[in-house]
């Protein structure tokens, strides 16, 4: 089992050898991710697998790591625990992306038929960020009572309404 991939590599050489592989990168490393969450110190556990499963070269394997976000409901920190499998298609070109069965997920590779081993698994991580991030019970929200405080001393007592003529409107 190798501890460590190179920054960029070649999947199908990996896939000959059935490499397996298991992968610890810093949150701050992502540096799209990172600008998603709230704090980025946590760390992401990758293992996989490479192997050939008929034409295609495939990396499977699952992820695992803490997303530090802010909850849109009550603004409070909250964290997410990321625990996903997952199975990738190495692909050259989008051409062929395009022509591979729905099920499976394809991956691009750049010109030299490499890999950057960051780009690989960000995006993977990505697709993990929930749109809206809240706190699965809102009891866990710290939701105090809203204050509106005093009108303002400029707000006259008896002025007109702009809308009383329209009481008097009919539908039909």
């Amino acid at each position: 089992m190798v501890k460590e991939l190179p920054q960029r590599f070649n999947p199908d050489l990996l896939a000959r050898d059935g490499t397996q592989f298991d992968l610890v990168l810093p949150q701050s490393r992502l540096t799209r991710l990172s600008g998603i969450l709230a704090e980025d110190r946590h760390e992401v556990r990758i293992t996989a697998r490479f192997s050939r499963r008929k034409d295609h070269i495939v990396i499977s394997g699952q992820l695992t790591t803490v997303y530090a976000l802010q909850c849109q409901r009550c603004l409070d920190p909250m964290q997410l625990n990321v625990d996903e499998n997952f199975e990738l298609v190495f692909v050259e070109d989008d051409q062929t992306a395009l022509e591979l069965p729905k099920e499976l997920d394809p991956v691009v590779l750049d010109d030299y038929g490499q890999i950057h081993v960051v780009d690989l698994f960000e995006d993977e991580l990505m697709l993990h960020v929930p749109d809206i991030p809240k706190h699965s019970d809102a009891s866990e929200c710290q939701v105090g009572p809203t204050e509106y405080g005093e009108l303002p001393s400029d707000v006259e007592e008896g002025k007109p309404n702009p809308f009383n003529a329209l009481k008097d409107f009919q539908l039909h």
